[in-house]
């Protein structure tokens, strides 16, 4: 008979913004523990259990290595674990490790001597399903697969409450016999916000972990907040709607009245990147000076690598953007590579690749397109604190996201779908010297 108890994270709040309710089923899943054995939901809860694997209670519980009020509950946890496998009780306890794997898990739960399971979610795939977005957040899922019982943050009388609510769960009565207390304070009184631009619709969610990982080590909640469009996210930076701010080197500039720089983001190990310019291979243009009368494609003009430096490359060319050359806006980077693809403009401007959103190969997209040029070096994006801040919260603030480095789990999750970020780097203003320069140069020449 085994206690399951899996921690999970949710948003701070009231019940109402809880992705999962009571009577929900819950989310199925089939993962690795640090023995690398499997533990499936499926073959202990539901009407799929094996009746030799079937427990009448599965308790799930996120945590992370770094979480306070996690570290704090460990000992009302294996005490009731002890209690109810004492019992011989139908009951599995679980602990998923929130964007962390086995090299953060491990020496960890050999240091705290973990009686249950660990599970790492290295890359927030249970965390999602589940709405783990704040530690601590647990959840009690019955025989029948289903959420019986959860609690987000610290539980009052936390012994009592499991042993109550398993006792009901199971049919079977209270250990009884109290471990000691957990008081049930708020997370956090401070309340931050952390902007991010609209790129797809899993952008704040896979942002969650790290907005969680910088409020513990501030003390305080904060929550990852987007617009519904990119001139909706600049105006909110343009008026300081956030406490901080991820956004690209151009936005970065433009908000840089409300906004300082203090971490940028490395990905694929580089401190830049670029944009390129490319047209079909069939295309009669084989160079730069071969669009003079002819038409580009870009993204935006607040895009950096597909506005800003695409017309840098074209003034280095001897062209001038809107003048030499007709620009035609297209919205994003995925519509500047069908516009090229669908011969509609005679090249495009766009980050390096935004080909593959068209081309299903490396090869299908090298044998169909031609890069006329690449543009030059763009500072990574970056992370912005809000310049109204005081000091020592800014400082702060700049400190545990420099932290995040060391948290490869994190820096997995948020890459997800994009270009994998592999450090956080300490910046500042200075950093967007160059952009600076670029933005002149291009205003005093281009015609809008």
């Amino acid at each position: 008979m085994h206690l399951a108890l899996i921690l999970a994270m949710s948003m701070s709040g009231g019940a109402d913004d809880l992705l999962l309710k009571v009577g929900d089923d819950a989310p199925p899943f089939a993962m690795r523990d640090l023995d690398r054995q499997v533990f499936s939901l499926r073959n202990n809860t539901g009407e799929s259990a094996t009746a030799k694997e079937k427990k009448k209670a599965v308790v799930l519980v996120f945590f992370a290595t770094w979480c306070k009020p996690c570290m704090k509950e460990i000992p009302i946890l294996k005490k009731i674990y002890g209690a109810w496998r004492g019992k011989g009780r139908d009951v599995e306890v679980i602990y998923v490790g929130l964007s962390q794997g086995e090299k953060e898990l491990g020496p960890f739960a050999k240091e705290q001597k973990l009686p249950w399971r660990v599970i790492p979610d290295s890359f927030g795939l249970l965390a999602r399903r589940y709405g783990a977005s704040q530690l601590p957040h647990l959840f009690v899922v019955d025989e029948r697969g289903k959420i019986a019982f959860q609690h987000r943050g610290i539980a009052p009388e936390l012994y009592q409450t499991l042993d109550n609510q398993l006792a009901r769960i199971t049919g079977t009565a209270p250990v009884g016999d109290a471990g000691p207390a957990v008081v049930d304070q708020p997370r956090f009184t401070k309340e931050y916000t952390l902007g991010r631009a609209p790129s797809s619709e899993t952008s704040a969610p896979r942002w969650q972990p790290l907005a969680i990982f910088v409020g513990e080590q501030v003390s305080a909640n904060i929550e990852v907040q987007t617009e519904d469009s990119y001139e909706a996210f600049q105006k909110a930076l343009l008026v300081g709607k956030y406490d901080l701010t991820n956004a690209g080197p151009l936005l970065c500039h433009a908000v840089k009245d409300q906004y300082e720089a203090v971490a940028r983001v490395e990905r694929q190990g580089s401190p830049t990147y670029f944009g390129i310019i490319f047209t079909t291979r069939a295309s009669p243009v084989r160079q730069l000076s071969d669009l003079k009368g002819k038409t580009i494609g870009l993204v935006s003009e607040r895009s950096t690598s597909g506005g800003l430096y695409p017309q840098l490359a074209l003034l280095d060319a001897g062209l001038v953007p809107g003048k030499d050359v007709t620009i035609k806006w297209l919205g994003s980077h995925g519509k500047v590579a069908e516009a090229v693809k669908a011969g509609t403009v005679d090249a495009g401007g766009c980050y390096e690749d935004c080909r593959d959103s068209v081309y299903p190969t490396i090869r299908a997209k090298t044998i169909a397109t031609r890069v006329l040029t690449y543009t030059a070096d763009i500072p990574s994006e970056m992370i912005l604190v809000k310049r109204s801040l005081d000091a020592a919260t800014k400082k702060q603030l700049k400190d545990a996201i420099l932290a995040l480095s060391a948290a490869e789990g994190i820096l997995a999750q948020i890459s997800q779908g994009e270009t994998s970020v592999t450090a956080v780097v300490p910046a500042t203003d200075k950093d967007l010297d160059s952009v600076a320069d670029v933005v002149a140069r291009v205003n005093s020449k281009s015609i809008k």
